[in-house]
């Protein structure tokens, strides 16, 4: 197993999740998962501030491997089309 390390920014920054998991495919898909989990136990839901975070993934050695960044797009109301 691997070792992986999530670094949150989300401007609360909750301490740095430590994974292992069997390789670097593994490892993202639990950077989903981990966003969900922390997005579901934090006080205020990221769907409700509406600001980007992002979260870097490092190996061992503190090489940064990912970054998935979370952005909630705002609704440009003009731009919506509607037909009666």
């Amino acid at each position: 197993m691997t070792r992986y390390f999530f670094h949150v920014d989300n401007g609360t920054s909750p301490p740095t999740m430590k994974v292992s998991v069997p390789h670097l495919e593994a490892a993202r898909l639990e950077a989903v998962r981990a966003a969900w989990r922390d997005d579901k136990e934090s006080k205020q839901s990221f769907w409700e501030h509406m600001t980007p975070w992002i979260m870097n993934v490092t190996d061992d050695e503190d090489h940064l491997l990912f970054t998935p960044q979370f952005v909630v797009p705002s609704l440009d109301i003009s731009r919506v089309i509607c037909s009666l």
